[in-house]
């Protein structure tokens, strides 16, 4: 394809960040930004963070990417964080001058003894200085400052130091990514100068200088990174059309050529035509010059002949170029010589020496890795034509850049022609002799070859990460190389790869079943359902986050051979990418295993993977109702004694994969164990239910109403009595078990094996005395008796019961006072007693349990408010009933107090027991209890009717007990 005028990518300068709806603009500065804007906007929009110094990404409205990639550097990042476009005109900086944007860190002298050139990279720095001749040269021929460099000229580019010897001028020009310097020579008189046979230049900087294998000069920083190589130095006079001689290497054809151009020549006084310190005009001759390379110095030995013959055109032009590493262009020539090509790609016979050139680009497309190539093309802007008319170029994919950049590599390295990517032909002779000056020409390889090339080269096989077009003057026959008219040159850096590319979905991600309306235990992978129409869920998501559609397929074995039994590919789910795609299965699914997957297609129709087989059981039967067994507590019997644990074991026929249980509609606990362990806090009887759960989430029925009722036998009524009716003596006789008309401490029948109804009587001392009780006699108190059993009585790691009818006589005497109480090593384990501290000072019954056996630990203790029933209030010389209960099954205290026992009116308060239960290893104590391991708070008053139990009474037992 063909156009008249060149189209050169422009480049946009970075706006501002703003907030989210940021109005359309042709840049965004994020990729997701870009995307958002580029669907809102339906433009294509360039991706700022992508930017590099060669290529560019965009954003299609359709999702797609666009990248446009260079040769040569066409922009420059800033500090600041802002792109600019290359611009290698100088401006001053510091006490030189530097190019306005240049990929490289230069500074060129501005006159004096500063280095010629100055490039800084990576922390180094290296250094170019101007020499002059060697020592001993004939007088007059050294530079007219011996202080060093005049202050140059600028020239747009260059920066021009002249008479640096007679007659003999030097530059350094700016490059995108270094630097040329050429000397030149005005005449055949400053070209006599004997300081001209050998140049030297002075190397220094802090930045390590090397020549590699291949004899190429390098500057590494410190970082490793070779950033300036310098190449061969060429030479080139000043020979025009008009000033050509037969003396030129010139082919016939290119002499009838030169004839012809002479009568324009003057229509071109500045273009292709001139010789310029730059580069060689078209018809200029060329020579190589030697270059050597020390620790400090660069020698230039230049063409003696050439200099010397009356054939050369002066000014001639001496130039060791030192180039960057940023270009990534290549040139061959036939005669395997340097020359000086400035940024010109040429192609075809030089009609001045009838040397055939190739040109070589290499494109940077790791981007594209895996990636679908919708459309691209290459595009280069013809600067010139040797022809009138439009004649054949042909662009070939070749292997990859030998040398470094910008460089010549050897004719044969990369032989043409190679896989041909197209031809084109145009025209764009600048020279004058087709009566006009022709414009450049847009030349644009966009072929279905080049297209296919690059995603063969992004395939995920291939990743090539580089691309190289090579551009012959030959068919892909080899023919024409050689045909004069085929000679022309176009832009390196107008030269760019523009490739629209898009990469196909994600394989979608299956996602979990619905746990509350489908599945249970197994929701992903081997998933099991409960329904026959369950929901597919993947999760669908692309690359560039485009809009998708996704398939669903279900068939009877994971592949894709197998029946299919549902799809939704005739209605597949429409959504952004990055959100879960989901299709109910339209078809009603038997119970069985089935196979699903999913796959995506985005708007450009570019398919993705298929995700990965799922499995799909679909099971609609729930367990059948659990039988329940247990050796403990078997089904209506009288099962083990209370406080006792039982295993209920549970079969649903292997369906099951938990079970969820519950005793007397009470809470409920699940197990994935087919057994449970449960410990009654209450004897008689009991009602156990269950229900299985299978994996679906089907659950059986529970047992029938009754449920599995087993019989929980209560403990024995082991109990003591001390009725303290006693008249005289310093024992208390022990009733318990013993007296037939006690119907709360009746006497044993068949107790169990462990269980002993022995005696434990007590022994007063201190002022113990007898008196009138409640009930008969009672022992009176006065403030340092007591009465003790012979060991413990009461287990207190368990659960017990102690009570009495009391009557205080003092209770403002003492802090507390203790009724009854069992010891421990240091500290009463539990004591029933009076605290004057209770109910904020007013005082109370109190019941109350130790944390352990050590001085200093808090009591567990639950008092009466005193407010509730008749006579609870404690009260000097009046009759109370006082009980105390530890539940060790459900870590309880209760405290009941009575002032009626005809009535059972009175109060009953309760508190969560605290610590870990431990039993008392001393005696039983009435009148007293223990602290810091002595007596402590001695009772004064009297007591009656004292009973402890080895269970948790019951409150209406309690009554029962105080009214006897």
């Amino acid at each position: 394809m063909i156009t008249a005028a060149p189209a050169v990518p422009t480049l946009m300068v970075a706006q501002p960040a703003h907030a989210a709806e940021a109005a359309c603009a042709a840049e965004a500065g994020s990729e997701a930004a870009a995307e958002s804007m580029a669907q809102r906007c339906d433009q294509s929009v360039e991706v700022v963070d992508a930017r590099t110094e060669l290529t560019r990404t965009f954003v299609e409205a359709s999702g797609a990417r666009k990248l446009e990639a260079a040769v040569t550097p066409q922009r420059v990042h800033r500090a600041d964080g802002s792109w600019v476009p290359v611009s290698t005109m100088l401006t001053p900086h510091g006490d030189g001058f530097a190019a306005t944007a240049s990929t490289a860190d230069i500074t060129f002298s501005g006159g004096g003894t500063a280095p010629l050139v100055t490039w800084r990279s990576g922390g180094s720095t290296f250094t170019l200085s101007w020499l002059g001749p060697e020592a001993g040269a004939t007088p007059g021929t050294g530079r007219p400052d011996p202080s060093g460099l005049p202050a140059p000229r600028l020239d747009k580019d260059s920066a021009v130091y002249d008479e640096v010897l007679p007659g003999v001028a030097l530059y350094v020009t700016a490059t995108a990514d270094g630097f040329r310097h050429a000397l030149e020579v005005k005449s055949a008189a400053a070209a006599a100068n004997p300081a001209l046979r050998s140049i030297r230049y002075a190397v220094g900087g802090t930045a390590t200088r090397r020549t590699n294998a291949d004899g190429v000069f390098e500057v590494v920083d410190a970082a490793g990174e070779v950033f300036a190589t310098g190449g061969g130095a060429a030479m080139w006079d000043s020979t025009t059309p008009a000033a050509a001689s037969s003396v030129a290497p010139m082919s016939e054809a290119g002499r009838s050529r030169v004839t012809a151009m002479r009568a324009q020549a003057a229509a071109d006084p500045d273009g292709d035509l001139q010789s310029t310190a730059a580069r060689p005009g078209a018809a200029a001759v060329t020579h190589t010059a030697g270059v050597t390379v020390s620790d400090d110095r660069l020698t230039v030995v230049p063409d003696a002949a050439m200099l010397t013959s009356p054939a050369t055109v002066f000014p001639v032009f001496i130039d060791p170029p030192m180039n960057g590493k940023r270009t990534k262009w290549a040139w061959a020539n036939s005669g395997n010589f340097d020359t000086d090509v400035e940024n010109r790609a040429r192609v075809g016979r030089n009609p001045y020496d009838d040397v055939r050139y190739r040109s070589y680009f290499n494109f940077d497309i790791e981007k594209l890795n895996d990636s679908r190539i919708l459309d691209a093309k290459i595009t280069m802007v013809l600067d010139h034509s040797w022809s009138c008319d439009p004649t054949w170029v042909w662009l070939y994919r070749t292997g990859a850049i030998t040398v470094d950049s910008g460089k010549r590599m050897n004719w044969s390295t990369r032989p043409l022609p190679g896989y041909t990517l197209g031809s084109r032909a145009a025209n764009a002779n600048e020279a004058g002799g087709c009566g006009t000056i022709q414009p450049d020409a847009n030349v644009e390889f966009d072929t279905e070859a080049l297209r296919a090339d690059l995603e063969y080269a992004a395939s995920p096989q291939h990743h090539w990460g580089i691309y190289v077009a090579a551009l012959c003057a030959c068919n892909d026959s080899g023919e024409y190389e050689t045909s004069q008219d085929r000679w022309k040159k176009f832009y390196t850096d107008k030269t760019y790869l523009i490739v629209k590319y898009d990469k196909p979905p994600n394989a979608p991600v299956p996602q979990p079943f619905n746990p509350t309306t489908e599945c249970y235990k197994a929701c992903s992978g081997t998933a099991t359902v409960r329904t026959s129409t369950p929901t597919l869920v993947a999760r669908a998501s692309d690359p560039f986050d485009g809009n998708l559609k996704t398939t669903f397929e279900v068939r009877t074995a994971a592949s894709a051979s197998a029946s299919l039994v549902a799809s939704n590919a005739s209605a597949p789910f429409v959504g952004a990418a990055d959100s879960n795609a989901k299709w109910p299965v339209s078809a009603s699914l038997a119970d069985g295993t089935y196979y699903w997957r999913a796959q995506s297609k985005d708007e450009n129709n570019l398919v993705g993977a298929w995700s990965g087989w799922q499995t799909l059981k679909v099971d609609r039967t729930a367990p059948a109702t659990p039988t329940i067994s247990s050796a403990q507590f078997p089904f209506k019997q009288w099962g083990a004694q209370l406080g006792q644990q039982g295993t209920f074991t549970f079969d649903s026929g292997g369906d099951a994969a938990e079970y969820t249980w519950a005793v007397d509609g009470g809470s409920t606990t699940t197990t994935t164990s087919a057994s449970a362990s449960y410990r009654p806090v209450t004897d008689m009887v009991h009602t156990m239910q269950v229900y299985a759960t299978d994996v679906a989430g089907n659950k059986s029925t529970v047992q029938a109403q009754n449920g599995y009722q087993f019989w929980v036998t209560p403990l024995p009524n082991r109990c003591w009595n001390w009725r303290l009716d006693e008249t005289s003596g310093s024992t208390a006789a022990d009733k318990g078990n013993t007296d037939s008309n006690d119907s709360v401490c009746a006497p044993l029948e068949n107790p169990p094996a462990g269980v002993s109804a022995q005696a434990q009587p007590g022994t007063l001392s201190g002022g113990v005395t007898w008196g009138s009780g409640y009930v008969g006699n009672a022992a009176t108190f006065s403030g340092s008796g007591q009465i003790t059993t012979a060991g413990p009585v009461l287990d207190t790691s368990k659960s017990f019961t102690v009570m009495a009818w009391v009557r205080p006589t003092s209770l403002g005497s003492a802090q507390e006072q203790t009724v009854l109480s069992q010891d421990g090593n240091t500290t009463s384990r539990f004591a029933l007693m009076f605290r004057r501290q209770a109910n904020n000072g007013a005082g109370g019954w109190c019941f109350g349990l130790r944390d352990a056996d050590a001085a200093g630990t808090g009591p567990t203790v639950v008092c009466a408010t005193g407010q509730i029933g008749d006579n609870t209030r404690p009260a000097d010389n009046q009759w109370v009933h006082l009980g105390g209960v530890y539940n060790a099954e459900t870590s309880t205290l209760q405290l009941h107090v009575m002032g009626n026992q005809d009535s059972c009116n009175g109060e009953m308060a309760s508190a969560a027991a605290t610590g870990t239960g431990w039993a008392g290893a001393g005696s039983l104590v009435i009148g007293r209890g223990k602290a810091d391991g002595g007596p402590a708070s001695y009772w004064r008053g009297s007591v009656d009717q004292v009973y402890a139990h080895q269970r948790a009474l019951k409150p209406y037992e309690i009554c029962q007990q105080a009214g006897q």
